[in-house]
């Protein structure tokens, strides 16, 4: 990929496919076929925006921060134009100098000494977990383990009060905030409804005396009391984690459970060595990415190859058409614990890779660790049912029986 201003590319290929139909979330794996085959960089004529789905191309657009700048919002919306639904996130939504200084905060609040204080409490809870699901025997893998997982140790571990409520409310604040960074379609419309409801509970949690002494939302504010963050920046910090910091990791999880389940051999190689877990977590980001979308804006006319994007366009930097670009992958849609899984972009890649990135993998990991140590087989006893969102890709339900 170039972006040399001085060279001249071809316009765009025009695509027609709607990225966010219900059919193509469903089964979004040969649009982006579709979309790589038509060249490095695509007009998506539904909505206005060029998209990129190739692997090397998705890569050098991450990476490029200074022509695909990640001011103008993470979804398909420019949120600098009137009518934008929220603030730009603090840190997902900021450049350099910004995007730096908030970066280093987050870096030291959630440092590998911190991950290594939380790893007993969330082996316990996993432990926990799976052990009521061997009694049960039959279990909805989303709902009673990946969720109710994810549900426990995260807001417990940023500090957040608990109340029966809790975990209702915050997968939905996470359900309306990945819908929202899709267009404004009917699921968006009524995803703000249920939303509404629940608003001034949402508000309360960001507030400083809502974070617990021994979490790490506390830790946000008292960089900010330091001066290394401005004041207002800290309950947005605890925002941006309130609405993107569940969903993903569970959907995750989910996948895992779901691949691992489909086939005895992976499930049992990963029993036969559970140091594989780690790795099987990173595969399971790869095969099934839960943010597929995240948006740039160009800041000048970039050459993608001999494909121009001009200047000031959103672009939609498609990260599953990369995971599994067969340019890149070998036998990109199978499932393999011991593939080598470097250069996977579901937690993006550069300055903006996932900040919460180090709390994914140890919750995958401690979760599938609990359940290689415990359970002999794991089995899909049902059909899998996909939960549609805009930017959000997850199961809904996932029937297993564990034994």
């Amino acid at each position: 990929m170039t972006t040399d201003t001085l060279l001249e590319g071809r316009p765009a290929p025009v695509i027609t496919l709607d990225p966010y139909d219900d059919a193509i979330l469903a089964d979004p794996f040969p649009a982006y076929d579709e979309i790589r085959r038509a060249g490095p960089a695509v007009y998506l004529e539904k909505h206005g925006v060029y998209a990129i789905g190739r692997h090397r191309d998705v890569m050098a657009a991450l990476k490029n921060w200074r022509d695909f700048s990640s001011t103008g919002g993470s979804g398909i919306a420019d949120i600098r134009k009137p009518g934008a639904w929220r603030s730009p996130s603090p840190i997902v939504e900021t450049d350099p100098p910004d995007h730096t200084r908030v970066r280093g905060v987050m870096n030291k609040v959630l440092s590998p000494s911190v991950m290594r204080q939380w790893r007993a409490e969330f082996e316990a809870e996993a432990a926990r977990l799976v052990d009521e699901m061997l009694e049960r025997g039959s279990f909805d893998g989303v709902h009673d383990l990946s969720e109710a997982f994810i549900a426990r140790v995260l807001p417990d571990a940023l500090g957040l009060p608990d109340s029966p409520e809790r975990r209702d409310n915050l997968f939905l604040i996470g359900e309306w905030n990945f819908d929202a960074q899709g267009p404004r379609n009917a699921r968006l419309e009524a995803t703000t409804r249920r939303v509404a409801a629940i608003e001034p509970w949402h508000q309360e949690m960001m507030k400083r005396e809502n974070q617990a002494s021994d979490g790490f939302g506390l830790k946000i504010f008292e960089a900010a009391d330091a001066g290394e963050i401005p004041a207002e920046v800290a309950p947005l910090l605890i925002r941006s984690f309130l609405r993107g910091g569940l969903d993903t990791s569970s959907s995750t999880i989910s996948a895992a459970l779901h691949y691992l389940a489909r086939d005895p051999a992976q499930y049992a190689a990963l029993r036969a060595n559970p140091d594989r877990a780690r790795n099987a977590i990173e595969e399971a980001m790869r095969i099934e990415t839960p943010i597929p979308y995240v948006g740039r804006l160009t800041m000048r006319d970039v050459v993608v190859d001999d494909v121009t994007i001009p200047a000031d366009s959103k672009v939609i930097v498609m990260l599953p058409a990369a995971n599994r670009d067969p340019d890149f992958w070998a036998n990109p849609d199978e499932f393999d614990i011991d593939r080598k899984t470097q250069g996977h972009v579901a937690l993006g890649y550069g300055i903006h890779m996932c900040v919460g990135q180090a709390v994914a993998r140890l919750e995958g990991e401690v979760m599938l660790k609990a359940l290689a140590a415990r359970v002999e087989t794991l089995e899909l006893v049902g059909a899998p049912e996909r939960r549609l969102n805009n930017n959000l890709r997850s199961f809904g339900k996932l029937p297993l029986r564990a034994r």
